[in-house]
């Protein structure tokens, strides 16, 4: 392709000397030289000393934010399993125990009852169908307690203890039957303080779940009862943020699942008149080579299950040392972002400092290049 340009080039330069238009002439010039050592140097790797690695090599090799991993594998699920299976192997083998139980008792009118009692609800499950919401409703308290789990007490959704998926997982244990362990983990996330009383309110357990199937892209059809924040995020995961997870119930603990894309791109055209794009956010926020970037700080936490869809390594071949790509250490989401406490861990305090040198190393490096200009 270089060489097919340099000749349309040449032919270009030949045709407007004949003519003798000066204009043109040094127009073409110009174009020659740009455009030759432009796809001369993507191509054949003369802006770089190492050895070419071609365009072809590039796109095989490129890194971005892997929010496609998020659609393909059960990674997210895997990481919170994993989160309550360091505390004890024990805890993740009792809630898939309690998702048979539950869904097993759903099946009659005294299972619903039995359900309803085990749980804490403030009654017997309305019916069979009723059973998919509490267990999601159940699912997005194990899952925030892990994306949340840092080490001191917060209130984002609901007051909680530090590390609230430890104490979820050591309650767990002491119940040691099935729906004793996911009311555990209810009672640690929606109710450590007493907040919700003596019972749930079945009302609520079900718009919470409907929260949860929105936030993972498992539910889009528009609901009359959405608040303006669900009907944006719906919207959202018709359009850019595509993010159903597959969950398997064997390398996970959650209740076996496969999304249906034919059914979602359905259902979004149906209520908003879009279908999602896929790989939209992916490829316009970080593009196709994140490495061929600089001055770039990505960050994931080990507890964090988005840490599915994060960098957390860096290839030996990135020349880059202004790229720099940590995981940390008992870390929950964005947690090296938060203000510092006592009780971070040292992998967080030591990638706060390197992010601070780092910046003013960039900050240093920018205005000695950019002096002469100011």
């Amino acid at each position: 392709y270089s060489f097919l340009i340099l000749f349309i080039c040449i032919l270009y330069f030949f045709l407007c000397d004949v003519l003798f238009v000066n204009l043109i002439f040094c127009l073409s010039v110009f174009f020659c030289i740009f455009m030759f050592f432009f796809f001369f140097q993507a191509e054949d790797g003369i802006r770089d000393a190492q050895e070419s690695r071609g365009l072809g090599d590039v796109y095989k090799r490129q890194a971005t934010p892997l929010k496609h991993l998020l659609r393909e594998t059960n990674q997210f699920a895997r990481i919170e399993t994993e989160a309550y299976g360091n505390v004890s192997a024990r805890c993740p083998e009792l809630v898939k125990q309690g998702w048979q139980e539950l869904f097993r008792g759903a099946e009659t009118p005294a299972g619903r009852v039995e359900v309803g009692e085990a749980l804490g609800l403030c009654g017997p499950l309305p019916d069979q169908q009723s059973a998919g919401e509490v267990a999601g409703w159940l699912e997005d308290g194990l899952e925030t307690m892990v994306q949340y789990g840092y080490p001191y007490p917060t209130e984002f959704y609901n007051p909680v203890p530090a590390f609230p998926f430890k104490v979820a997982c050591r309650r767990m244990i002491q119940q040691d039957t099935g729906l004793g362990a996911l009311r555990s983990a209810a009672d640690v996330y929606y109710n450590f303080t007493g907040q919700a009383g003596e019972c749930y309110q079945l009302d609520l357990v079900m718009r919470q779940s409907q929260k949860y199937r929105i936030k993972m892209g498992q539910q889009h059809r528009l609901m009359l009862e959405w608040d303006e924040t669900q009907r944006g995020w719906g919207y959202q995961c018709c359009t850019e943020v595509y993010q159903p997870m597959p969950t398997d119930g064997r390398t996970d603990f959650l209740p076996p699942s496969t999304p249906n894309q034919t059914e979602y791109f359905q259902n979004c055209l149906q209520t908003w008149g879009v279908v999602p794009r896929p790989n939209w956010e992916e490829m316009t926020f970080m593009g196709s080579d994140i490495w061929e970037g600089s001055n770039i700080f990505l960050t994931s936490g080990q507890l964090d299950p988005w840490r599915a869809a994060a960098i957390q390594t860096k290839p030996e071949w990135v020349r880059s040392g202004s790229i720099v790509v940590r995981v940390m250490e008992q870390a929950a989401h964005h947690l090296d972002l938060r203000a510092s406490n006592p009780q971070d861990p040292s992998s967080v305090v030591a990638v706060r400092r390197e992010q601070q040198a780092s910046i003013k190393q960039w900050v240093e490096q920018w205005y000695h290049t950019h002096k002469a200009l100011m």
